[in-house]
């Protein structure tokens, strides 16, 4: 089984979970979708295996201790992750961050009921990959942590721990970046409307670095004579969210191959031209339309579109 087919297969279903993510509003009917895509991909590994099968044990070991937990880390993320923005209290910011701190223990608490098995996976260690990693291994042993029942023919021992393994280190970086939004009664506390509304960036952050990015390369601030941390720093206050990972997910955005690289920038554009085309379309039929030169109501019309603030 080709190392290089498993490589270009996780890139491809990177790329679709994670814009499958960015599309989303949350919810359980994200999650589904966010779901079936990693069981998707689970399923083409099933596939793979049961067709091609492994050359040795030393690539079924591979196979079960590394690439398998990278796809299925996935789908315990996303089930964790939906349970705790499922518990998020409706408090205030203060009340959140005793609840993500709440859920950061629980996390630090797995890793310390698996020591030695996180210890292993840590270091890196292999002295018991021949035991863990392998299919069809007596499972009475010493050394085996407790988990879900196993399918023979596509489980080990110990790769749905590995992989829970990846997902709570996915879930405590989640958690430090939420914990890292605004702190109440501080310049971070975001904006507010003249209405009394307060406005925060709700959809993926990868977006909002596409815009940040676009601000910054067209040099729309200071003439552009601004780092591009400056700028990020900004918009994270603006906005209440993290954006300490901007390089990463940026080159992300750099490594897609089925969609736009300016993905949402295109969405942008498109959904203003159409704002503008269907407004021009509205004028002239407010223009045109049968009562617009009816005494008052076709100026009245033109006044309500003219004083429209959505047109």
């Amino acid at each position: 089984m080709e190392d290089k087919f498993y490589k270009e297969l996780y890139a491809q279903f990177k790329e679709e979970v994670l814009l499958a993510e960015s599309a989303s509003a949350g919810g359980i009917k994200h999650l589904a979708g966010e779901l079936a895509i990693v069981r998707k991909y689970l399923g083409l590994l099933r596939q793979e295996v049961e067709a091609e099968g492994f050359a040795d044990e030393a690539e079924e070991i591979l196979f079960f201790k590394t690439v398998k937990p990278k796809f299925y880390q996935w789908l315990i993320y996303y089930q964790e992750r939906y349970a705790v923005e499922s518990g998020l209290p409706v408090e205030q910011w203060k009340e959140r961050l005793r609840y993500y701190a709440e859920q950061l223990r629980y996390v630090s608490r797995f890793f310390r009921q698996h020591e030695f098995h996180y210890q292993y996976y840590k270091l890196g260690a292999t002295e018991l990959d021949h035991l863990w990693f392998v299919r069809g291994v007596n499972r009475p042993h010493v050394f085996f942590a407790e988990v879900p029942d196993i399918d023979p023919a596509f489980g080990t021992a110990q790769d749905y721990l590995f992989s829970k393994f990846m997902a709570y280190e996915m879930l405590q970086e989640q958690l430090l970046e939420w914990m890292s939004g605004p702190v109440e009664g501080s310049a971070r506390s975001g904006l507010v409307s003249r209405k009394g509304i307060a406005v925060r960036w709700t959809a993926d952050t990868c977006n909002l670095i596409e815009l940040v990015y676009d601000v910054y390369e067209t040099r729309q601030v200071n003439n552009g004579e601004v780092d591009l941390s400056d700028l990020m720093d900004v918009f994270e206050q603006v906005f209440q969210v993290n954006l300490s990972r901007y390089f990463h997910r940026f080159t992300e955005i750099k490594r897609r191959k089925t969609i736009s690289k300016t993905k949402f920038l295109d969405q942008m554009r498109e959904a203003v031209n159409q704002r503008i085309e269907d407004g021009d379309a509205l004028s002239k039929g407010a223009v045109g339309g049968k009562g617009a030169g009816r005494g008052s109501g076709g100026s009245d019309k033109m006044d309500l579109l003219k004083n429209n603030p959505y047109l």
